[in-house]
């Protein structure tokens, strides 16, 4: 039986030189690297979605080597004089690769292949609302509150959280979807989910007196933090969820028990595109914690990448930031635990999400 490791390497709408089909192919050389077994066995299938290119690619091995070769499909590589206008790509009738093209390969391979998908990456930008491709937005009709939401944009090719409704998806395909995955299979979104009213709420707090009081491991479900923010936090934050945050503007100064402040994470983490991808696909998603962020991965001391690929930064000298209090955190007081790579990205469940719901409102 054979087993596919799907990568999709977004486009960088940016403009900053990033390659991310260049990253992918790194994702792979990893893989082979440990799994060595890997490295010449025909039935191991590596697929690319290049979105720049517009071309998916298979990488197979004829017994001594490997190679890229065409798959399936023709579609149109980016052009960035006619796709972007500045780092906002044109909403128009395209055949530019969409997110919903890999959905569709994986789900194919669940009528055909079932069991077999190992590992599905989407590398590229990230943010709250999912993977960003190529950085397009919904029209209006199709954004919340729209008359035709919550379909999907056709012109839109960036990860949604809606993805898997059934407007989106029919029950076939969706069936087809999960049927994909191996056992152990699994979804990796590498980009950020650095949402700052979440990570700025969370920074608050744990600079608070009465959090520094205790050992970091200890604090109580009950224990209480008082923070004061300014008029951009409330302005910013506040209607991110008005459960947690005051529902008076006025109100700069409040109090939230360690209980309020992790079921607000939680429903944060529901709402997002892994808990929602965990939650309504059952499958296993790797993406950042909320409130993090990823970069490309760089060696420092004790660290050396033979294949580097993205990480979620641990090390001030060579990210100029350090996420490990907020990674802890999440860790230690959410019981939810690391990717097995040690790279600082979390671990969505189904069973986590379902839990998450349970404990949440709204």
């Amino acid at each position: 039986m054979k087993t596919y490791i799907i990568i999709v390497a977004g486009y960088d709408y940016a403009n900053g030189g990033v390659n991310f089909a260049y990253i992918a192919d790194k994702r792979r050389l990893y893989l082979q690297q440990q799994n060595p077994s890997w490295a010449n066995d025909p039935d191991v299938v590596f697929v690319r979605f290049d979105v720049k290119a517009g071309k998916i690619e298979r990488n197979t091995s004829n017994g001594t080597s490997r190679s890229w070769s065409p798959d399936s499909g023709s579609f149109t590589a980016i052009n960035r004089s006619t796709h972007y206008q500045s780092e906002h790509f044109i909403s128009a009738d395209t055949n530019v690769l969409s997110i919903t093209d890999a959905y569709r390969y994986v789900s194919n391979l669940g009528a055909t292949e079932p069991g077999t998908v190992r590992e599905f990456s989407v590398m590229g930008h990230g943010w709250y609302g999912g993977p960003v491709l190529v950085n397009s937005f919904e029209r209006s009709e199709f954004a919340v509150g729209g008359s035709r939401y919550p379909e999907r944009d056709p012109r839109d090719k960036d990860g949604r959280t809606k993805d898997f409704a059934r407007e989106n998806m029919s029950d076939t395909d969706w069936g087809h979807f999960q049927n994909a995955f191996a056992s152990d299979g699994y979804c990796w979104v590498w980009g950020c989910v650095f949402t700052r009213a979440y990570y700025n709420t969370l920074y608050k707090i744990m600079q608070t007196p009465a959090f520094k009081s205790k050992a970091f491991g200890t604090h109580q479900d009950s224990d209480a933090f008082t923070i004061t923010v300014n008029d951009s936090f409330v302005t910013s934050y506040y209607d991110a969820d008005r459960t947690f945050f005051p529902r008076d503007n006025n109100e700069r100064t409040f109090t939230r028990t360690l209980l309020e402040l992790k079921t607000f994470l939680k429903r944060g983490m529901r709402r997002a595109y892994p808990g929602k991808f965990a939650g309504d696909t059952g499958i296993e998603c790797r993406a950042a914690f909320l409130g993090t962020y990823s970069d490309y991965e760089r060696a420092y001391p004790g660290h050396n990448p033979t294949h580097a690929v993205m990480i979620v930064p641990r090390h001030v000298g060579a990210y100029g930031t350090d996420f490990t209090k907020t990674i802890n955190f999440f860790k230690t007081y959410l019981g939810m635990p690391e990717d097995p790579e040690n790279r600082g990205y979390g671990v969505y469940t189904n069973a986590m999400v379902n839990q998450w719901w349970s404990e949440t409102t709204v």
